[in-house]
């Protein structure tokens, strides 16, 4: 027997003592496969009013960078929250991109939760809940009702989710506590797992400091926000203690505003998501965007806000590239390698690849690309449903 076999035969003799697994047979290494009856499901929320090309294109956008960065070791399931015509456009796309057919990894589910009915209501809601008699032309005025689907994402979400204790398991319940939330114009561009574990640290944290659970998980931003679902009611009976919310006249009120209001008065309610998960360009927030390379950080997630002008999503007029152009010390006609420009392609630029990435490549790279070794993987599943006030 030569040196080298005798190597080879310790060396698997040592790995079967170590894993104690029969490499040799189907059955030693499905051992190692059998992993998805312990999955957890990430549940991550989108919300859509409107039926515009360029909104929709930037949903599909977003959406295509969630499912090809579906968490590794996860289960997903993306839960939309739109109106009628929104529902409709969604619904369009996905016939038409053949996403029923699609396979990947772990069970991926997309319910689609038309909530044209719950309007009226809502906006009663809110205008009883957050304005006074002399201030009620605000809602519509700066960012409209679509904006405040997320507020009551879980009186859509929970109603299916969690029916009774028995389809409400703690494992269940668990997952819902740590729901994302995503604007349309957050792209993914890291694996989801890691968000998932970076959740859970922080909620380890707060234990050990001796807060309570936090409610909602952000970084000031509403727009990439970890909620938990199963308390999020606690925030709107917060809003009911504090009447200063709804006499309070500032014209820039939104959702994002409000949940700082309560986050200012309640200072436990939120805590705070990692830098990998709060990257923000903003109308002008992160003035020099070439930063973000030369910090040498990592990132998770590009989130962006175009002012009107520069079109409906980021890819209009001159895709990322205009975010150098518009940015005070940032020399967007220097494209030379390691040039300011180049450095907001290779960071912020990153997200056109989404936007390019066609949906077959998407099935591919994110989908049957990541199957494990022996395993067909899972057709994504498709759900409508049409929210009813009699539900709720």
């Amino acid at each position: 027997m030569s040196i080298s076999s005798t190597f080879y035969n310790i060396l698997m003799f040592r790995l079967y003592l170590y894993y104690q697994i029969d490499f040799f047979t189907d059955e030693g290494f499905q051992l190692d496969l059998d992993v998805e009856s312990n999955l957890r499901t990430l549940h991550v929320v989108k919300c859509l009013a409107g039926n515009s090309s360029a909104f929709i294109d930037e949903w599909e956008f977003g959406f295509k960078s969630i499912l090809v960065n579906a968490p590794l070791d996860s289960n997903l399931h993306v839960h939309i929250i739109a109106d009628a015509d929104a529902t409709k456009a969604i619904h369009e796309r996905i016939e038409k991109n053949k996403l029923t057919e699609s396979v990947w990894r772990n069970e991926v589910t997309v319910t689609v939760n038309n909530v044209e009915d719950l309007l009226p209501s809502w906006r009663s809601f809110l205008t009883q809940s957050l304005t006074n008699e002399s201030n009620r032309n605000w809602m519509d005025r700066r960012v409209g009702i679509g904006a405040y689907f997320r507020l009551f994402a879980h009186r859509v979400i929970m109603p299916y989710e969690c029916k009774d204790d028995t389809t409400c398991t703690d494992f269940k319940k668990r997952d819902l506590e740590e729901a994302v939330y995503m604007d349309t114009d957050v792209v993914i561009i890291a694996n989801l797992n890691h968000l998932i574990h970076t959740t859970e640290k922080t909620l380890v944290k707060a234990k050990e400091e001796g807060l309570q659970r936090p409610i909602w998980i952000w970084n000031l931003n509403s727009g990439f926000i970890v909620l938990d679902l199963t308390r999020f009611e606690q925030m709107w009976e917060l809003v009911a203690k504090m009447p200063s919310i709804a006499n309070n006249d500032e014209r820039k009120k939104g959702d994002q505003w409000l949940l700082a209001k309560v986050q200012e008065k309640h200072t436990s309610v939120a805590a705070k998501l990692p830098d990998e998960w709060s990257t923000h360009v903003g109308h002008g927030f992160r003035r020099e965007p070439q930063k973000l390379l030369d910090s040498g950080r990592d990132a998770g997630m590009l989130h962006f806000t175009a002012p009107d002008s520069f079109g409906a999503n980021f890819m209009d007029r001159g895709g990322t590239d205009k975010w150098c152009h518009r940015s005070k010390g940032c020399k967007g006609d220097d494209t030379a390698p390691g040039s300011d420009m180049d450095k907001v392609r290779r960071s912020w630029g990153l997200a056109e690849y989404y936007a390019k990435l066609s949906w077959d490549w998407a099935f591919y790279q994110g989908g049957r690309s990541r199957l494990r070794p022996g395993e067909e993987g899972h057709v994504l599943q498709y759900v409508k449903r049409i929210s009813r006030p009699e539900e709720l």
